[in-house]
């Protein structure tokens, strides 16, 4: 539906040799890292609508323990934000953050990171 090319996936750490294919040849995949790839692809998103859907498990569980499927070495929870920032400018039409299970999270700082993220993008994105 959003058509080839369109789809940027950000931060991923975890699939299989034939989702990898697949993204390589229709998809912008970045594995691994956070901030750096978003520097990349503002200028490209720039003008266009954008619809983000953001996973926390993109952070390490040593920063956001309470989610269904936690994957070490992800992003810090400043990289997250700090990348989410560079979304200033972008014409964002749609926003979703999921993967939050406070059950796997007796602190609480998942539930807690997931509303700073979702304040933040309120204020940010509603100057």
């Amino acid at each position: 539906m959003v058509g080839k090319g369109n789809l940027y996936q950000i931060g991923i750490r975890s699939c299989v040799r034939d989702e990898i294919e697949f993204s390589k040849h229709n998809t912008n995949m970045y594995l691994q890292e956070v901030l750096r790839p978003m520097k990349e692809v503002i200028k490209e998103l720039t003008g266009r609508p954008v619809y983000m859907s953001l996973d926390i498990d993109v952070v390490d569980p040593a920063y956001a323990p309470g989610t269904g499927a936690p994957e070490v070495c992800g992003c810090s929870s400043t990289e997250l934000l700090e990348a989410l920032y560079l979304t200033n400018d972008l014409n964002i039409v749609g926003f979703d953050l999921n993967e939050v299970n406070p059950v796997y999270d007796v602190s609480g700082r998942t539930a807690l990171l997931a509303a700073k993220i979702i304040r933040e993008m309120l204020l940010l994105w509603n100057r």
